[in-house]
C-alpha cells in the first residue's frame, strides 16, 4: 500500500497527504482507516490551550473523490480513437460529457504514471514509445477540437491536455540524463509552439502572464475533475456509543440529585428549610456531575466516539457512496501506538487525528461508472496557525573569518515529526517524515 500513499509540500503554508485506495478482490463494500500524528516541539507553543480542536478542523481540509481509472498506453489510445470515431453519434448521448472528461483526466493520470516509470536506465525505445503515444493521443484531441468546433468542452480539452503534456514531459526532462533529453525536448517545443498559436493564454510570459497561466491551469483542472468529485454532508457524530455516554452521564447526575432529595425529605420532612436547601444543592451539583461523568466516559470509550460523521454522495446527492467518522485530540506519549513511539521528544505536544472510511463500491459502479475501482483521499493541513506565534525568521549570529568578525542572519526553524498510517484489508502503510517550518512558512518535508 505504500506506493499509494504520499505526503508532499503543497505550498509554503500547507502540506498534502494523498491516498489512492483500491481494495483487493473488488468487494461490494470496504473500510480503511487513516491515523495522523503531529508532533509539535515544545518551543512552538502549540498545545490544548493555544490550539483548540475547532481550529484543527478548520485548518485540515478533507476531500474524497473517485480515483481516475488506470489507462495504459495502448489501451488508452485505442479507446480514445474509438471515442473519436463514434463521437458524432455519442454527442447525442447524455453521457458524452462524462466520457470525454474522463478521457482527459485519464490522459493526465496515464502521463503521470508512465513518466514516473522512466529512469536513466530505461532504453530509448521506452522513451520513444511514450512520445509516440503522446503524439498520437494529442492528434486525436486536436482533431476532436476541429470536428466539434462549436463545443467549448473539446477546445478546453485540447488546451488542457497540451498543458499537461508539457508539465509531465518537462519533469521527465529535468530528471533524465542527456541521452534521452533531445527526444523529449522536441515534443515539448512542438506543444509550446502549438499553444502559442492556438492558446496564448496558456503560455508563459512576464510575471503577470505567468500568474494568469497558473490560474488558468487550476481552472481547467477543476473543470475536468469535477466529474470525479463527491459531495459531502458533514455533521457532528451521533453514534450509539455517543448517545449511551451522554445518557449515562445524565443518569448519574440525576441519581445524585434524587438521592439528595430523598435523603433530605426523609430526614427533615417536606416544606422545611433544610429540605429546600438540599434540593438547591442537589441541583447546583447535578450539572457539574453530568459534565464530569461525560468527560470521564468519553475518555473511557474514546475508541468508539467520533467528532464528525460525513456522508459521501455523488453530484446529485441522491445516492450515498460512503461514510466517514473523524476525531482528533491532543494525546500523551503513553497513548501512542507501538508504530509511533520512536523518534519523539518527551516535550513534544502531540495531536492524533483518526478517520475511518467506509466505501460502497457496488453503488459507485452501478450508479456512476463501472470502471471506477477505488477512491482518492486527499487531506491538506494549513500551518498558518502553527507558525503565527513563532519568533522572527531571521536571527543575527557571528562567525570568524581570519581575524574578522562577520555578521550573518540565520532563519530559525522548527522540526515537526509527522507519522501517517493507512490500514485496510490490503495491509497497512506507515510513513514517517519531518516537516521543517519557520515563521515564514514551510521550508521542506523529508521522509524519515
Amino acid at each position: 500500500m505504500r506506493n499509494n500513499v504520499n505526503i508532499r509540500v503543497h505550498n509554503s503554508k500547507s502540506i498534502e497527504m494523498k491516498l489512492e485506495y483500491v481494495p483487493a478482490g473488488a468487494p461490494d463494500r470496504s473500510d480503511y482507516q487513516i491515523d495522523l500524528f503531529l508532533f509539535f516541539p515544545g518551543n512552538m507553543g502549540v498545545n490544548e490551550s493555544t490550539y483548540e480542536k475547532k481550529h484543527f478542523y478548520q485548518d485540515l481540509s478533507r476531500n474524497i473523490r473517485l480515483k481516475t481509472p488506470d489507462f495504459y498506453l495502448n489501451n488508452y489510445y485505442k479507446r480514445l480513437k474509438h471515442f473519436d470515431d463514434t463521437s458524432s453519434i455519442v454527442m447525442r448521448s447524455p453521457s458524452c460529457e462524462y466520457m470525454y472528461k474522463k478521457f482527459v483526466c485519464g490522459y493526465r493520470a496515464m502521463l503521470r504514471n508512465h513518466t514516473e516509470k522512466i529512469t536513466d536506465a530505461s532504453k530509448e525505445d521506452e522513451v520513444g514509445l511514450l512520445l509516440e503515444h503522446v503524439e498520437k493521443n494529442r492528434n486525436i484531441f486536436r482533431k476532436l477540437r476541429k470536428k466539434h468546433d462549436g463545443i467549448e468542452m473539446f477546445t478546453l480539452g485540447d488546451e488542457f491536455t497540451s498543458v499537461v503534456t508539457n508539465i509531465y514531459l518537462v519533469r521527465l526532462y529535468d530528471r533524465l540524463s542527456a541521452s534521452h533529453r533531445e527526444m523529449i525536448a522536441d515534443t515539448i517545443r512542438e506543444e509550446l509552439h502549438y499553444r502559442q498559436e492556438h492558446y496564448p493564454q496558456s503560455t508563459a510570459g512576464d510575471d503577470e502572464q505567468n500568474e494568469k497561466l497558473i490560474n488558468r491551469y487550476e481552472w481547467l483542472k477543476n473543470y475536468f475533475y469535477t466529474i470525479l468529485h463527491l459531495a459531502a454532508k458533514r455533521k457532528k457524530a451521533d453514534t450509539a456509543t455517543t448517545v449511551f455516554v451522554y445518557a449515562a452521564a445524565a443518569g448519574l447526575s440525576m441519581v445524585f440529585a434524587t438521592v439528595i432529595a430523598f435523603w433530605a425529605q426523609q430526614r427533615y420532612g417536606n416544606f422545611t428549610l433544610p429540605f429546600f436547601a438540599a434540593l438547591v444543592l442537589g441541583y447546583m451539583f447535578k450539572d457539574r456531575i453530568k459534565e464530569s461523568s461525560r468527560a470521564y466516559l468519553r475518555k473511557k470509550f474514546s475508541a468508539h466516539i467520533y467528532d464528525f460523521e460525513t456522508r459521501i454522495y455523488e453530484s446529485s446527492k441522491k445516492h450515498a457512496m460512503g461514510k466517514t467518522y473523524e476525531k482528533s485530540a491532543f494525546i500523551t506519549v503513553k497513548d501512542l501506538p507501538e508504530y509511533a513511539i520512536n523518534g519523539y521528544d518527551p516535550s513534544d505536544n502531540i495531536i492524533r487525528f483518526s478517520k475511518k472510511v467506509r466505501i460502497n463500491h457496488r453503488k459507485i459502479k452501478d450508479v456512476m461508472d463501472s470502471e471506477i475501482d477505488g477512491v482518492t483521499d486527499i487531506m491538506r493541513l494549513n500551518v498558518r496557525r502553527f507558525i503565527s506565534g513563532l519568533e522572527e525568521p531571521l536571527t543575527l549570529v557571528y562567525s570568524v573569518s581570519d581575524t574578522n568578525l562577520e555578521k550573518k542572519y540565520v532563519e530559525k526553524t522548527y522540526d515537526m515529526n509527522i507519522i501517517l498510517r493507512v490500514a485496510g484489508k490490503n495491509g497497512e502503510a506507515v510513513i514517517r517524515g519531518i516537516l521543517t517550518v519557520s515563521a515564514r512558512g514551510i521550508k521542506r518535508f523529508r521522509m524519515d
